[in-house]
């Protein structure tokens, strides 16, 4: 199961200041301001053209300034029945997305809790990995290999049927989007179990299945990937609380911090991450 605790972090990304996707501005758990605009995203210290970056497991929700390495609870998800949030991500107008086993959620970026959107059916085994893309799509992927997209503008939301990854690999816990359209993943390979041990930092043509391997990581339990500073940022689950910086050409890894939680002083093992997907590759 993915996380234990929800953490969200935000650091300055620059990028434009464009609309897309669904649904708009006043939607469940966006921010107040437009994408770039710096107001209006949270850990950003008042800086122009900044994106926030969120992490999180499964009950609560936190904003971390990356650059202070500060960590602060926004609040609890408060799901429904404690149903358990599996990931996150960010659409281009800031409508936070989360998903469980069975179901999608937008979550407040000023307190936490979650609005359910609608149940979702399975994408392959169960969806442990989301993204928005550029455009406002939703993808979901799970641990066997499956790639599915989410429409959200039909109720229930509807899953498409699976794109199989490529090169016999499945994801290991997350998905993001930038700006240019590439699509990043910690990935593994099915047959290799070494690689649960050294996560790949891989990019995905969500359209086909694709994958191209940038390289190791050396980091296992992977299950969130963010984008900031030109960098993919990587989230442990493996009860360390390792935040890893990854460089997305090689895929080789370095650490970046140790984040506690504040109620208990104990690791956090982090369930997703996520960032607006206009986040630019070059910042």
């Amino acid at each position: 199961m993915k996380g234990s605790f929800a953490v969200a972090l935000f650091l300055c990304a620059c990028g434009p200041s464009d609309h897309h996707g669904p649904p708009g501005p006043d939607a469940p758990g966006t921010t107040i301001d437009a994408p770039g605009s710096g107001s209006g995203q949270q850990g950003c210290g008042g800086l122009n053209n900044c994106y926030s970056v969120y992490a999180h497991s499964d009950t609560k929700l936190y904003v971390v300034d990356l650059m202070a390495k500060t960590l602060q609870l926004i609040g609890p998800f408060n799901a429904p029945s404690n149903d358990v949030i599996t990931d996150l991500a960010v659409a281009p107008d800031n409508t936070i997305y989360v998903i469980s086993n069975t179901a999608i959620y937008t979550a407040d970026a000023t307190d936490g809790h979650v609005t359910k959107i609608g149940s979702l059916s399975a994408c392959g085994t169960k969806g442990v990995a989301l993204t928005t893309t550029p455009s406002g799509e939703i993808w979901t992927g799970d641990y066997s290999g499956a790639l599915c997209k989410i429409d959200v503008s039909i109720s229930p939301p509807a899953v498409s049927a699976p794109v199989t990854m490529g090169s016999g690999m499945a994801l290991s816990g997350d998905l993001v989007a930038v700006a240019d359209g590439t699509i990043y993943g910690t990935a593994y390979k099915l047959a290799d179990q070494a690689t649960q041990n050294s996560n790949i930092l891989v990019t995905i043509d969500l359209s086909t299945g694709a994958v191209t391997q940038m390289g190791p990581t050396g980091y296992p339990k992977l299950f969130g990937t963010s984008f900031a500073l030109g960098g993919v940022i990587g989230f442990t689950h493996d009860g360390t609380g390792h935040v890893i910086s990854i460089d997305p050409t090689t895929g080789a890894a370095s650490p970046f911090a140790t984040f506690m939680d504040p109620s208990t002083n104990q690791p956090i093992s982090f369930a997703g991450a996520g960032v607006n997907s206009l986040v630019p590759v070059i910042q």
